[in-house]
């Protein structure tokens, strides 16, 4: 009789142990986990301490759009495609032309965009509506979308839309400008640079687009520049680019 206890005795143990290696194995160590190390902090690189038009690793970028690393201001935004380059923003060459975005403080319009590259004085006014009227006013580019009020980003502001004049184009210059290009607005590293930097990203039929924002009394221009030529893809990239746009006062 105790031998046939004991026999059952040892087999109930054989299974409860079976049970126990059964549910360890359910439990693998190697399969997923309630716990995990944080994910690291994504790199956010300043694009202007990169070469001048050097290819852009898809990632996450920033800018302090007034130059002056005295004041807070700085603009956060994603570049999450192959193919576009370093510039005050991004920048895409496509075919003879080019979508980008400016991000900046503009602090100057030149006199006349076609004949006149010299800044004008006195300067446009500090205000968002200064500049407004000063671009929608400046010779010789049209205005397509008048100046209107805008909340972007969070902030107020006003929106317009330019486009270049039918000018004769000769071998990819503008015949009668000022060294065959058109100038339009000042950029503060342009006045580091001195007098003559007026940005002259322009070809044949380009879409202007500016929001002017008042970010805490700094006046933030945020400007597109594309052809109704250009790829649509990269106008969508461009468009996803705007969207992922944070600003940090």
């Amino acid at each position: 009789m105790m031998h046939r206890h004991a026999r059952s005795l040892a087999l109930a143990v054989l299974l409860v142990l079976g049970a126990c290696g059964q549910g360890q194995e359910a439990a693998d160590p190697t399969g997923p986990t309630t716990t995990s190390e944080p994910s690291a902090t994504p790199t956010v690189q300043d694009v202007m301490e990169l070469e001048k038009f050097a290819p852009l690793e898809p990632g996450t970028y920033y800018i302090d759009p007034d130059s002056d690393p005295s004041t807070p201001l700085r603009v956060v935004y994603e570049v999450p495609f192959e193919g576009w380059s370093q510039w005050f923003g991004a920048l895409k060459f496509a075919g003879d032309g080019q979508v980008m975005i400016n991000i900046t403080t503009v602090v100057n319009v030149v006199r006349h965009g076609c004949r006149d590259h010299s800044w004008a004085d006195p300067p446009v006014g500090p205000s968002v509506d200064d500049l407004a009227v000063a671009l929608e006013e400046l010779a010789p580019f049209r205005v397509t979308s008048a100046p209107r009020n805008v909340t972007m980003y969070g902030y107020r502001g006003k929106y317009l839309e330019l486009t270049v004049p039918d000018l004769p184009v000769e071998g990819g210059d503008f015949a009668g400008c000022v060294d065959g290009s058109l100038s339009s607005w000042v950029a503060p590293i342009d006045v580091a640079e001195g007098e003559g930097g007026a940005f002259h990203g322009y070809t044949a039929e380009p879409v202007e687009e500016f929001w002017i924002l008042d970010v805490g009394g700094t006046r933030l221009v945020i400007e597109t520049n594309y052809s109704p030529a250009s790829p649509p893809e990269d106008v969508a990239e461009m468009r996803a680019i705007l969207d992922s746009i944070r600003i940090e006062p």
